[in-house]
């Protein structure tokens, strides 16, 4: 079986992480050829994780993101005779931390079915706030085209007519919705790890299910991933994601400091909005007496659970009104703070964060209050 792979990365400061490394080693396993894209103009730092594994780097501008990568590879740099001299395609991202099992298994549960195309894990059906509804389609940040669709026409034509998309949304609508949707109709037939591993799995509509079943996924139906954004303390899934992070560490079968050192760098980067620079965190918790938490949704219960896995402790929630119906939680103007007391806001919009700065700014002097980055 001879493959191709094509791995795209992007990063806010061109820098390759360890992680990274460790996934090109576990693909170089079962690829006889392994491109990697960086959607950026140099590598700063991080170039030791690419050049072992990679036969050739490409560099280019963030267009179209990962979509835009494949197309630009596939249509310009490698030629369609050459694509196609390959009995199966990969298309990975970097949007993910892993292998956890052996990345050779992965192919071996495919070997038998009659699947054209597949992938890790699949979506169920469900709506945009636009509106929008979608079908249950396998997700694009790990994609593989054996030999029927690879030599198709349609596969040809479908890069070749693609629209580099130009927000993340249109993203997922051109290419992994897209993608799916275009090959079904041409009568293409696909599955996921999920699809083996678990046939009768029903996720409800709208529900992603790495962002919210990290745990079960990893350690029932032994997926081999974790994805970066079930992490971010702006995910309704976070606890469970978390767990999941436990688990891997305590089997002892991958080094998660893999996934903990590039969380702590990119938290610190400006441009990733609504991340809470971790390394600031552990300084400003324990550099005051009490924390309090002012936002009591999803992001600060997120980081209460954070807080609990890193065996620390917090005063308690404060919001602008007081909510009753939440436990231990009181408006901020309550709350008696001092100067050794520190307030942290939690919360993911970054207007709703601006008018609490503002709030909390009247009482408070800057090195008492930490917020994400905006």
């Amino acid at each position: 079986m001879k493959r191709l792979c094509i791995y795209v990365t992007y990063d806010f400061e061109n820098i390759v992480d360890d992680y990274i490394g460790h996934i090109l080693y576990e693909l170089r396993k079962v690829t006889d050829c392994l491109i990697v894209v960086c959607n950026y103009s140099y590598i700063a730092q991080g170039i030791e994780n690419i050049q072992p594994y990679a036969d050739k780097i490409y560099y280019r501008e963030n267009k179209g993101f990962d979509a835009g990568a494949y197309k630009e590879v596939l249509c310009q740099r490698l030629g369609w005779d050459w694509v196609c001299s390959f009995d199966e395609l990969l298309l990975v991202n970097d949007s993910f931390y892993g292998f956890f099992y052996p990345i050779e298994d992965l192919f071996q549960i495919i070997e038998n079915t009659d699947a054209d195309y597949w992938g890790i894990t699949r979506a169920p059906q469900g709506i945009f706030s636009d509106g929008y509804r979608y079908d249950t389609h396998i997700q694009s940040y790990f994609l593989t085209f054996r030999t029927k669709i690879l030599n198709s026409n349609c596969f040809k034509e479908f890069w070749e007519t693609l629209e580099y998309p130009k927000t993340l949304y249109d993203a997922v609508l051109k290419f992994e919705i897209g993608c799916n949707k275009y090959f079904k109709q041409h009568g293409f037939k696909e599955t996921s790890l999920t699809d083996q591993f678990c046939p009768n799995c029903l996720f409800d509509n709208n529900q992603i299910p790495y962002m919210n079943y990290s745990l079960e996924l990893i350690r029932d139906l032994k997926i081999p991933i974790l994805k970066r954004r079930s992490l971010y303390f702006s995910n309704k899934g976070f606890e469970n994601a978390l767990s999941a992070l436990k688990y891997i560490n305590d089997a002892n079968f991958f080094d998660t400091t893999l996934v903990t050192k590039h969380l702590f760098r990119i938290s610190q980067i400006k441009l990733a909005q609504g991340m809470i620079d971790l390394i600031k965190l552990n300084s400003f918790y324990h550099k005051h007496s009490k924390i309090y938490f002012y936002g009591a949704g999803v992001y600060g219960q997120n980081l209460a659970k954070y807080f609990c896995y890193k065996g620390w402790t917090f005063a308690g929630y404060v919001v602008t009104k007081d909510e009753k119906s939440i436990e231990n939680c009181k408006a901020f103007s309550e709350v008696e703070l001092n100067s050794d007391d520190g307030i942290i806001i939690a919360v993911s919009n970054k207007e709703i964060c601006l008018e609490i700065l503002e709030i909390v700014q009247k009482c408070c002097s800057d090195n008492q209050i930490l917020y994400p980055n905006y």
